[in-house]
């Protein structure tokens, strides 16, 4: 982001370096990431800390604060998508026995925001809280094969910026059968030996998230991935419904 955003903006945009790998940052080192001047990035974080949504810590660094961890609590009892889809999350958990997750759009981030355990015991890398990779695995590749064309290519551009022509032509013929089959089945797409299945959540023709299962290839091998892929879009067409008519 350059310096010819609104303040605001640049402020907020702090907030995007915090990752689980980078949680700690000195006013220079967000200066320098985002290209701003060291006064500014420090009246933009004085702001945050005032707001509780940043902490000063020893030797000059900064981690998120509380208010964030007020936030969520609020948003776990407030929030109109993950309240309308714990009911269906846990009939699909009781029904497959795999873990199901639900994972919400925002810009170009996919978010897991809710998690519904299954029989098994899996070590999963992205549970709640934790964005997903965009192109490889269930949540990521069945939003964007229902998104438009051209808004899946800037994004494959901008991170496969040495990918050919070639390589994104194989991604879009994916994408493509991904589409016209409705869901997804991925193999070790983000945790190995681990498969998922995944259908896009629609509202009003939008792309809004999407709702996948979790279990063990093991496991996979006597499953129906056709029929779990018909289940999920009867449960995806569900809370489509249960969200259009929520307050």
């Amino acid at each position: 982001m350059s310096e010819g955003s609104s303040s605001l903006g640049r402020m907020l945009a702090l907030l995007d370096a915090y990752t689980h790998e980078r949680y700690a940052w000195t006013v220079e080192d967000l200066a320098a990431h985002f290209g701003f001047t060291p006064s500014s990035t420090y009246r933009y974080v004085k702001e945050l800390c005032q707001a509780g949504l940043l902490i000063r810590l020893p030797r000059g660094r900064y981690v998120i604060g509380a208010r964030i961890v007020e936030l969520e609590a609020l948003i776990r009892e407030t929030d109109p998508v993950t309240r309308a889809s714990q009911p269906i999350l846990r009939e699909l958990a009781q029904e497959t026995g795999c873990h199901v997750l639900l994972s919400n759009v925002y810009g170009e981030h996919l978010l897991n925001v809710a998690h519904e355990p299954g029989v098994e015991q899996l070590e999963l890398t992205y549970l709640r809280g934790k964005s997903l990779p965009w192109f490889r695995g269930a949540p990521s590749l069945s939003v964007l094969a229902f998104w438009p064309r051209a808004r899946v290519r800037r994004l494959f551009e901008q991170l496969h910026p040495d990918a050919d022509e070639q390589a994104w032509d194989a991604m879009w013929a994916k994408l493509k059968a991904i589409r016209k089959a409705g869901y997804v089945i991925s193999r070790a797409g983000l945790d190995p030996d681990v498969i998922g299945y995944g259908v896009p959540v629609m509202l009003e023709d939008d792309v809004i998230g999407t709702i996948s299962l979790v279990c063990s290839q093991q496991r996979g091998e006597f499953l129906n991935g056709a029929a779990l892929g018909a289940v999920l879009q009867q449960k995806s067409r569900e809370l489509s419904a249960r969200l259009q008519q929520a307050d």
